[in-house]
């Protein structure tokens, strides 16, 4: 049942890096971020954890086919991402080195998303046994969620807000 998610998934995944590139061209030409990839790489933000939240049992409800580009969550998924964009006045110099400015994220994310595998594999052991998610676990995997989100929209150039190491909503 999740093959085309994961589909979607792939290609969205590959077409959002190579956004990330056009818009920090962009920023550095215009100073500004274009619309058009903005929308895109809000949708893709807002798509993946609903699909991984799936995956993860989080919730129950299949994730919908909803691709909405909009800053606010239209709703429809029991996981809501709002992104802030930042589309003019762009600081230039941080945008050219957002890749290495974003090592620490990258990093920290990287090594968040090891430990939520081996946490919801535990999980779905407890799951079987007990019935229910433990609470600081199901915390666990999503704050993962809301650091993601918050590393990629920094690393796809829309905000220039540096995301905090912290889990908290």
């Amino acid at each position: 049942m999740l093959i085309p998610h994961f589909v979607i998934l792939a290609v969205f995944h590959v077409v959002a890096w190579l956004l990330a590139i056009l818009a920090m061209l962009a920023i550095l030409i215009t100073g500004k971020l274009p619309a058009g990839i903005a929308n895109f790489q809000v949708m893709y933000i807002r798509y993946y954890p609903r699909v991984l939240s799936y995956v993860h049992i989080i919730h129950h409800q299949y994730p919908p086919f909803e691709f909405s580009s909009s800053e606010e969550d239209p709703g429809g998924s029991p996981v809501a991402v709002n992104v802030e964009v930042s589309p003019g006045n762009r600081n230039r110099l941080a945008a050219l080195f957002r890749p290495i400015y974003g090592l620490p994220q990258i990093v920290f994310v990287t090594v968040y998303s090891y430990l939520v595998v081996v946490v919801v594999t535990i999980a779905y052991l407890i799951i079987l046994v007990t019935g229910r998610w433990p609470t600081g676990m199901r915390n666990f995997v999503t704050g993962f969620y809301r650091a993601h989100a918050r590393y990629l929209a920094f690393i796809y150039m829309l905000t220039d807000k540096y995301p905090p190491f912290s889990v908290a909503a």
